[in-house]
């Protein structure tokens, strides 16, 4: 029989603060290297092309691995549209969704226009990302959280 002190692991929280959060939205999105590294060597990307903006290509040029961080990059974007119950067929939505990383390399999602306005209509007000890329795969998740 176990007799020591009993150590929590987890924080206590105020179940009270719980009851406020709510998820609004779950998206999810899978997408293979080799799909954006075929339109990429066709021509470059420009911001005109509709999907990027130009803080994106930015970023994007600048990696390692340019097809591999489009392809995450697009993996958020769709997974952001999915969350908030967004039609995909309309292109321009896409740059109404920027991908951002910080100088530590953490992602991050910011929402423009009509994408703005239909988030603060869900209630939305706070955004969670996580982007995997591994083989020749990236993949996203986004949260959004009330």
């Amino acid at each position: 029989m176990w007799s020591g002190t009993r150590r929590e692991v987890l924080p206590q929280r105020n179940p009270l603060s719980q009851a406020d959060v709510m998820i609004v939205g779950i998206g999810v999105d899978l997408i293979e290297h080799v799909r954006v590294e075929r339109e990429l060597a066709k021509r470059p990307w420009k911001t005109a092309d509709g999907v990027f903006t130009d803080v994106e290509i930015g970023n994007c040029e600048r990696a390692r691995r340019p097809g591999a961080e489009y392809a995450a990059c697009f993996a958020a974007k769709e997974a952001t549209l999915k969350a908030l119950g967004i039609d995909i067929s309309d292109a321009g939505l896409f740059r109404e969704v920027e991908v951002a990383k910080d100088a530590d390399g953490k992602h991050s999602i910011s929402l423009n226009a009509r994408l703005r306005k239909k988030a603060q209509q869900l209630g939305v007000s706070r955004v969670w990302l996580s982007i995997a890329s591994r083989g020749r795969r990236a993949g996203a998740l986004v949260v959004l959280e009330s």
